[in-house]
């Protein structure tokens, strides 16, 4: 059988009079469900009316809540399965809902799993907030650049960081590009959304001579984790990268590795330098390795499987603060950029990361203004 529902009841019955003794009342939604499961039907009823401080303002998200639920019915909603009994999970059309849409189409992003995670983290927010506003179940292609300005300052109101709501917003836009190449809209109206100011917290870096000393001292800790940290300094990438060496990747002679750089869902096998100041870890590491051994595994120390970059990161960061440094292992790849950019220049820093652009390497060489300060400070011209 097709499935139906009975008409809205809302109860108190008097709750669209003028009744202020209504405000104080418990309201709930009721309708009957008919489908093949309950041929004689089910009872649903749903709230969501209460929190609200007025009576008109009461009413109005009623009659929004009741807005909502009808146009989800009418596009083949289940409300006892809470899916979509006639959408095809695997595409989005004009009239898929907007949060269904943005679930079917993550699956077809690529990326790290890093990078997935972080847009599951951003669908937890828009899944609560597009429902306080009422697009959650609004068709994708009716949706406006104000319901997304709406959702995003419902963010802020709740006390997220503009890191967050601008976050929330990349991870948008990512989706609204999307849209754009399946024709559902004609641009990405969402970069025309102004992001938040917002101001990254300055790292802690090794500036020293004392916390020189202090990270040396992690080989008397454990001497692997301490020679990976000495290596991931000067390496120029990231984690995700580095978990990924093997040391079929690596060719000594030559004093260079291959990484597979992921960026953006596109994957590139890239050359990268093995400095000299730590060359002879690196020679260390590849005679103890097997041609196909991953070369910083468990414990740091060659094997099979490979680790994820959150284990390398924590490792680093759980050695750096035993020695007293209140950093993360990201921080001594800030370091090597910062030292980088100060004795040749955010240039050559940029070419060590394998940055696109001098900004984002700025975010890693904080000193840089100070250092061309210092160095503008120096100049000397003739002025006889």
């Amino acid at each position: 059988m097709k499935a139906y529902h009975s008409p809205f009841k809302v109860y108190p019955t008097s709750w669209d009079k003028k009744n202020a003794s209504n405000l104080k009342k418990d309201w709930e939604i009721r309708y009957t469900y008919f489908c093949d499961d309950y041929p004689q039907g089910k009872i649903i009823r749903f709230k969501g009316m209460n929190h609200c401080k007025s009576l008109s303002e009461k009413q109005d998200h009623t009659r929004m809540l009741m807005d909502n639920e009808i146009q989800a019915l009418s596009r083949g909603f289940n409300p006892i399965t809470r899916e979509y009994d006639v959408i095809d999970d695997s595409i989005v059309s004009n009239n898929t809902p907007f949060y269904k849409a943005l679930e079917i189409s993550l699956k077809s992003f690529g990326g790290v799993t890093s990078t997935k995670t972080d847009f599951e983290n951003s669908l937890k927010h828009i899944s609560l907030y597009s429902t306080k506003i009422g697009i959650f179940h609004k068709e994708i292609s009716l949706v406006t650049k104000g319901d997304i300005k709406q959702l995003l300052m419902k963010m802020t109101e709740a006390g997220f960081s503009n890191y967050r709501v601008n976050k929330t917003r990349a991870h948008l836009s990512r989706f609204f590009s999307h849209f754009v190449e399946l024709d559902i809209f004609l641009v990405n109206f969402i970069e025309g959304i102004k992001k938040l100011e917002h101001e990254s917290a300055v790292r802690n870096i090794i500036r020293t001579s004392d916390d020189w000393k202090k990270f040396h001292s992690i080989s008397e800790i454990n001497y692997y984790e301490y020679i990976f940290a000495y290596i991931f300094l000067f390496c120029g990438s990231r984690f995700t990268e580095m978990a990924e060496v093997r040391k079929s990747d690596v060719e000594l002679e030559k004093s260079i590795f291959w990484i597979n750089h992921k960026k953006g869902g596109k994957h590139k096998r890239v050359m990268r330098p093995i400095n000299m100041e730590v060359w002879r870890f690196w020679k260390e590491y590849c005679e103890m390795a097997s041609e196909e051994e991953y070369l910083f595994s468990e414990n740091r120390m060659p094997g099979l499987n490979p680790v994820t970059a959150r284990t390398l990161n924590d490792a680093i960061t759980r050695h750096l603060k035993l020695v007293g440094l209140k950093m993360t292992g990201y921080g001594l790849k800030a370091t090597f950029l910062n030292l980088v950019s100060k004795e040749h220049g955010i240039t050559k820093a940029k070419e060590l990361a394998g940055h696109t652009n001098e900004r984002t390497t700025r975010i890693y060489a904080v000193d840089y203004e100070e250092h061309l300060v210092e160095q503008n400070r120096k100049i000397k011209v003739n002025t006889k």
